[in-house]
């Protein structure tokens, strides 16, 4: 878990933050410095559950609620990944969004 400790304002709107990290997130990035996303797991304040299916549950599906999805069917490509520490486990996914989403927010811009 990491720790901003120093925040600093920089042209065209962005922030340059000075950032501790453990090293063993650090080498959880695996090199890749570019396409950064930040979280904080107090913002994660959608409550949600765990479907099992299958012989013994040993098929779990990730329910997602109403109150964050949409209800258009996406078939784009799904990936995740699955970041632990000592109190929690975060399996954050990544929906690529289909084209015609993209040009269609750029227009209500």
């Amino acid at each position: 878990m990491g720790q901003i400790i120093n925040s600093k304002l920089a042209a065209n709107k962005k922030v340059i933050l000075k950032i501790v990290l453990d090293q063993d997130e650090i080498s959880n990035l695996k090199g890749h410095l570019k396409n950064i996303h930040v979280f904080n797991s107090d913002l994660c304040n959608h409550s949600s559950q765990i479907n099992t299916r299958g012989n013994n549950g040993v098929t779990k599906y990730f329910k997602i609620p109403l109150s964050i999805r949409s209800r258009k069917k996406h078939s784009g490509k799904l990936n995740y990944q699955k970041i632990e520490t000592p109190s929690k486990i975060f399996y954050i996914y990544t929906l690529e969004k289909e084209k015609q989403e993209n040009s269609e927010n750029k227009n209500k811009k």
